[in-house]
């Protein structure tokens, strides 16, 4: 997965508060009425920023070591509709604790055809509500054990034998750096407390809009809307903020989140970038919604909060309460924008694709092109599997078309059309190889038992692509190129059968390829029953041949192209022959396995 935050925005958040810091000093010693300490303050609060979120970026890591896989595979899997769509995002996203990331598969789930884009918009929608329990979290007042946190994580650790083992530690050790890192904050805020120039500028946080356009810019600067949220808190935590404040900063926060998803999209394909404005404008309208009720919000926060609003006057009632309002607030608010938006997300599709809309190109950029292949997949096999099928499912298509307009040419045979179809047999090749390269890379890590077998019956697809692929290109391309060049054309009679016996062969093909690729036994059947057919067709064939044979040379040419023809259909035959008994072989042996378990 990519990193939550990278080096470069850190190290430039980090610049800009020293900037921030700078700036302050100088009114500062303008007004020589402050003896504020700017040196130790400012490395104060550098170094609790970075600390806060490498703690995020560590737990987060964790988090997808532990449950990673399986959130994906649940992601991918269970998103048959809005709804489930929408409950998967929150899940996932509550488990690995960022909605950026959730929203970063997804738009790769719908570049690689995975998901559509109807099933994505659910995804997000349920993402943001999922991100809450970030907030939650940090708003519970447990920042006394951040070094115990960090000891007892860097322990497990560094003891550990397991890979899980560590990676509990790792997300231990993570959540004690975030705690750790807001205490720092707050010492470093402390003396701000008393300083009338930075309490005039909390001050002005009170305006709605300048608050939301302060937590969109910082958090597309960092990146992360759970960072920024915690830090939001933590100045709450000192008193700094008001609820309505606070409120209208995290609706920010959930807009400037937005820049990762549309980043992600960069490179990727026009759905993608759906996906991405799709996330964007449900954010957008989540705050517009609440935009005109923010004291009904508030309220409605202070009520879950059980807090007496008349207690609202000291900077320390503020500092004592608000947090936990801010983090109800932003849960209540995310829930009612997803179960308002949830029934439009037909709408946000609509209104995306009018954004962007369809193009000539996006209709004919699969052919012998890998599209569904993600790199992000690689670290989740069974997501990378899962892409794979997809994309032979594609090549399947591409394959059968090459070999009806190759059919086609057996009868008229024109150089123009066999040159652009050897074209195209190239082209072919290249896509297998890009599945065959991607399916590869899947192994290179471990892989569960299930997972393996799926690795293999996807290499033994291939495999057979590739046979298929030199038994068309050997026997019937280059025949007929040979034969144009020539001058020698078939019979009508021998058309006619060869007529039948391609029909009974793209069968063949077809069903072969598809009971091992969809896991259907009785396609396989029907191939191996179909061999008594295609054989008669192919004696018919040869008696044919045998009643029209003469000694001249240019018949004896007929014959032997006809036949290198026919031949090569017959191992077409042969090789879907070879998958269906694959298929069936794995169907014995499982209904073997389930007699076994119910004896």
């Amino acid at each position: 997965m990519k990193p939550y935050f990278n080096l470069k925005i850190t190290l430039l958040v980090l610049v800009c508060f020293g900037l921030l810091l700078g700036f302050a000093a100088q009114a500062a010693d303008s007004s020589n009425d402050s003896p504020l300490d700017w040196w130790q303050m400012g490395m104060t609060l550098a170094g609790g920023l970075a600390l806060f979120l490498f703690g995020m970026d560590f737990m987060v890591k964790a988090l997808m070591l532990v449950a990673g896989d399986r959130m994906k595979g649940l992601l991918a899997t269970l998103t048959s509709n809005r709804v489930s769509g929408a409950l998967t995002g929150a899940a996932v996203t509550a488990v690995i604790q960022s909605s950026s990331v959730t929203t970063v598969l997804t738009v790769g789930f719908v570049s690689a055809g995975l998901i559509t884009l109807t099933q994505a918009a659910g995804v997000i929608m349920g993402a943001n509500l999922g991100t809450t329990i970030t907030a939650q979290i940090v708003a519970f007042k447990i920042s006394n054990f951040a070094l115990l946190m960090i000891a007892l994580g860097f322990l497990l650790n560094f003891i550990g034998q397991l890979p899980r083992t560590k990676a509990l530690g790792q997300l231990i050790l993570g959540l004690g750096l975030i705690f750790f890192g807001m205490n720092l904050m707050g010492e470093g805020m402390g003396p701000l407390r008393t300083y009338e120039p930075f309490l005039t500028l909390m001050l002005q946080m009170q305006n709605p809009l300048l608050a939301i356009l302060v937590g969109a810019l910082f958090t597309a600067l960092i990146q992360s809307s759970s960072a920024s949220i915690g830090i939001i808190i933590v100045m709450a935590s000192n008193g700094f903020l008001t609820l309505p404040a606070g409120i209208a900063l995290a609706m920010g926060a959930h807009i400037g989140t937005t820049v990762t998803s549309l980043l992600a999209s960069i490179g990727k394909s026009r759905d993608a970038l759906r996906t991405a404005l799709i996330h964007t404008l449900f954010n957008l309208s989540v705050t517009l919604l609440w935009l005109p009720f923010l004291p009904e919000l508030s309220a409605a926060a202070i009520w879950l909060s059980a807090h007496d609003p008349s207690l609202n006057g000291s900077m320390d009632v503020l500092a004592q309460h608000v947090p936990r309002e801010i983090a109800n607030a932003n849960t209540l608010m995310v829930a009612i924008g997803v179960m308002v938006f949830l029934p439009f997300v037909s709408f946000f599709v609509w209104a995306v694709n009018r954004l962007v809309p369809q193009i000539e190109e996006e209709k004919t950029s699969n052919l012998f092109k890998a599209e569904h292949l993600d790199k992000a997949f690689l670290g989740t096999p069974t997501v990378a599997l899962q892409a794979v099928r997809i994309e032979v499912g594609d090549y399947q298509k591409q394959q059968m078309l090459f070999y009806k307009r190759m059919v086609a040419l057996i009868a008229e045979p024109e150089m123009n059309k066999l040159s652009r179809e050897l074209t195209n047999l190239q082209k072919l090749k290249a896509y297998q190889q890009e599945i065959l390269s991607y399916l590869a890379r899947t192994a290179q890590g471990q892989l569960s038992d299930a997972e393996y077998l799926g690795y293999t019956e996807l290499m033994l697809i291939l495999h057979g692509f590739e046979s298929m692929r030199t038994a068309m290109e050997d026997h019937v391309v280059q025949v007929l190129n040979r034969m144009y060049r020539e001058d020698i054309k078939s019979s009508e009679t021998m058309l006619n059968l060869v007529g039948q016996l391609t029909n009974e062969v793209a069968k063949s093909m077809e069903n072969g390829l598809s009971s091992l690729l969809e896991d259907k036994p009785e396609a396989a059947i029907e191939v191996v029953g179909a061999e008594n057919k295609i054989e008669h067709l192919i004696q018919e064939a040869l008696e044919h041949q045998l009643k029209r044979f003469q000694g001249t040379e240019k018949r004896l040419s007929i014959f032997r192209f006809e036949m290198e023809i026919i031949e090569g259909f017959k191992q077409l035959y042969s090789l879907s022959k070879r998958l269906a008994k694959a298929e069936l072989a794995k169907d014995l042996a499982r209904k073997a396995k389930e007699g076994a378990v119910k004896v």
